[in-house]
């Protein structure tokens, strides 16, 4: 059983709903790649209310194949509820799976949650069993390393203090945990004591969907990229791309990017910023898009909303991949970007940029024209400080005018994280340390 409660989860992952991104498309990955191993897995994920898009209602059982399904549970709430509000449903989530599964006679060998609330259904759960199962947590973010990251005056609305608290306790009503970088890790060591089994399931890359690719020029995606700038697919297909994809949050820094890309724009203007900003989240696309327009920037940034079916191919038209993220669990894009081939310019709070794709060593390089404004090159990622417009100027700047550089950056982003970062390498050692046989 795979628990992964907050979000809209389903097969076909729609990222930038409420709550849903990485750690959905994380757990679809990874139900295939136990699959193809033999195993069966229902994933678990609260439910009870019409989903956003289709109005459908989120109950009952989704099945993939014979070995893959999801079960909705349910409350006392027919609506959504964020991530951050779940306390208060839990006990209801926890009878509602115990209910579902009592009734089908299901047997389940093994627990794996994600995120707080997915462990913390887990744990109550298995309690309510006559012989405890075995519980491997896989926190994709942490309430100690997010409270370091964002602003004092933030902590109160996401309660992050009830999260770290709740967190705490459930550490030690695991079996073990599995941390998806070294941040995550030295995290749990630090700030939570944990002194369990070394577990390493970092997000993984599909490889049958994200690869390096030619894009021809009667490819869709020419004429999506031109209808949302506003350009001809002449002058799209002649600019140079950088691209952010991610969900809609104040923590991606999408505003950082927009002022430095802005910045840069005079001395490359056939550059073209493709960035994700939804709709569905109204004061903040209320902003970015205003910010767009008071820098005078409509045709040269296109603004995208959920394009999962055109993922695979924006990242292979883009030159550069750029997120200045400043609370990652990992940096799943990032990956997927340099899985195609593309270097990544990234916040030093991407755990994978950081810790991987960089290198071992890296060359810190100063601005002759900002004294004081540096970036971090490394094998294939340039790594800037966390909010520093002038440093992701610099770092765009930097990429965009070097054509062979960039493209040698790009194939050792690719060579970082292909064959390492694939499913079928970190799948087998994961089930092995955690004492599972195929």
């Amino acid at each position: 059983m795979i628990i992964t409660n907050h979000g809209v989860h389903q097969w076909d992952i729609v990222p930038g709903l409420p709550d849903t991104g990485g750690q959905n498309v994380f757990v679809n990955q990874f139900t295939h790649a136990l699959a193809r191993c033999g195993f069966k897995i229902t994933i678990v994920n609260r439910g009870g209310y019409p989903h956003p898009n289709t109005d459908v209602l989120q109950t009952g059982l989704r099945y993939k194949d014979q070995n893959q399904r999801i079960l909705y549970i349910t409350d006392d709430r027919n609506e959504f509820v964020r991530k951050e509000d779940m306390h208060e449903q839990i006990p209801a989530l926890v009878r509602s799976l115990d209910a579902s599964l009592t009734a089908e006679g299901s047997k389940i060998d093994l627990i794996i949650s994600h995120y707080w609330d997915g462990a913390k259904i887990g744990a109550l759960y298995n309690e309510t069993l006559p012989e405890r199962l075995k519980h491997i947590w896989v926190p994709h973010s942490l309430a100690a390393l997010k409270k370091r990251n964002i602003q004092k005056d933030k902590w109160a609305n996401l309660r992050i203090d009830e999260r770290l608290t709740a967190e705490s306790e459930l550490i030690q009503r695991l079996d073990c945990i599995a941390a998806t970088s070294s941040t995550i890790r030295k995290t749990l060591v630090d700030d939570y004591g944990y002194t369990g089994p070394d577990l390493f399931l970092p997000p993984c890359v599909d490889i049958e969907r994200i690869y390096p690719r030619t894009v021809p020029d009667g490819d869709h995606i020419w004429d999506f990229l031109s209808q949302r700038s506003g350009l001809s697919k002449e002058e799209v297909q002649g600019s140079k791309i950088i691209t952010e994809v991610s969900r809609t949050d104040t923590t991606k820094r999408k505003d950082v990017l927009i002022k430095a890309f802005v910045a840069v724009l005079p001395h490359f203007p056939n550059s073209l910023l493709v960035v994700s900003i939804d709709e569905k989240e109204g004061a903040l696309f209320r902003d970015l898009t205003d910010l767009i327009a008071a820098c005078g920037a409509e045709s040269r940034i296109a603004v995208i909303g959920s394009i999962w079916d055109l993922l695979p191919v924006l990242y292979a038209v883009t030159d550069v991949y750029c997120t200045p993220s400043v609370m990652e669990g990992f940096g799943m894009s990032a990956q997927e970007a340099a899985a195609s081939k593309v270097p990544v310019l990234a916040s030093s709070l991407v755990p994978f940029v950081a810790e991987y794709l960089s290198g071992e060593t890296t060359q810190e390089i100063y601005h002759e024209r900002h004294p004081g404004t540096s970036i971090s090159v490394g094998d294939g990622a340039v790594i800037v400080d966390a909010d520093d417009v002038d440093g992701f100027a610099f770092g765009l700047e930097f990429l965009l005018s070097n054509e062979q550089l960039r493209l040698k950056m790009g194939e050792n982003a690719y060579h970082r994280t292909i064959p390492y970062f694939t499913w079928q390498d970190r799948i087998k050692d994961f089930l092995a340390v955690a004492g599972i046989e195929i």
